[in-house]
């Protein structure tokens, strides 16, 4: 065989295992990806995301093409991207009070939200989350006869359930994502914790908090702070 054969064949491999690890997201407005997820017994996540938001489009480089977290949410979940800047989108925003970007709403097959997430999730991290539901919550298909129910404003589809008060560490916060991202992974390599960015909004201006932890009382927070700063010399505060 040529080189020049060669070379066509090896990126063709590589487009098609490129195509075949990438998240697979369902084209279809919300409720009838609803309506999909319920009839398929399969668990429905959307994705809400803009095109200027930088820690989404890293997302969709890397986590979003990572050939585990793509195999779960291409064969157990119905996944749903929102833009927040279309019309559709920035009512299902409204609708579910997302203040920052990304936000993920996993819901359970009959229609209820079970998770929120508000953060920027490595593979591992998405992995951990999709795992972890796929084993707490079992599908529940709807019998062919029945017929789903059609509102978004049905009683157990009410914008978002009460999420738990959890605290993290805020370990630096920019308003570059640049800078960020190198905060990031220098603390990163560090510690075994999984390290996480936060996009949100001060003073009318975007901004990037690296955070660390998922602590259930202040006392827990401070207990891993006074260990980052002793161990690894690491400053940070409790942020929730």
């Amino acid at each position: 065989m040529s080189k020049t054969r060669l070379i066509v064949c090896a990126l063709f491999m590589l487009t098609s295992l490129s195509a075949f690890s990438s998240t697979k997201f369902v084209d279809s407005n919300f409720e009838d990806a609803r309506v999909k997820a319920q009839a398929e017994g399969k668990m429905l996540l959307l994705d809400f995301y803009a095109s200027w938001c930088a820690p989404c489009r890293f997302m969709e480089s890397t986590t979003f093409q990572d050939p585990n977290v793509s195999a779960v949410l291409n064969d157990k979940f119905v996944p749903v991207k929102i833009n927040i800047d279309d019309f559709d989108g920035y009512a299902l925003k409204e609708h579910f009070d997302v203040k920052v970007l990304p936000t993920f709403i996993i819901f359970s097959s009959d229609g209820k939200v079970i998770e929120r997430i508000e953060e920027t999730l490595s593979p591992t991290g998405m992995m951990n989350i999709l795992e972890k539901n796929l084993a707490t919550h079992k599908p529940k298909v709807r019998p062919a006869n029945v017929s789903p129910q059609t509102s978004v404003t049905n009683k157990s589809m009410e914008a978002h359930q009460p999420v738990m008060a959890k605290y993290k560490i805020q370990l630096g916060v920019y308003n570059s994502y640049e800078k960020t991202l190198g905060f990031y992974n220098k603390v990163a390599a560090k510690l075994d914790e999984p390290v996480v960015i936060l996009h949100d909004y001060k003073g009318g201006s975007i901004i990037y908090r690296v955070l660390i932890g998922n602590f259930s009382s202040t006392e827990e927070a401070h207990y891993y702070l006074t260990d980052l700063k002793t161990n690894y010399g690491i400053q940070g505060h409790i942020y929730m």
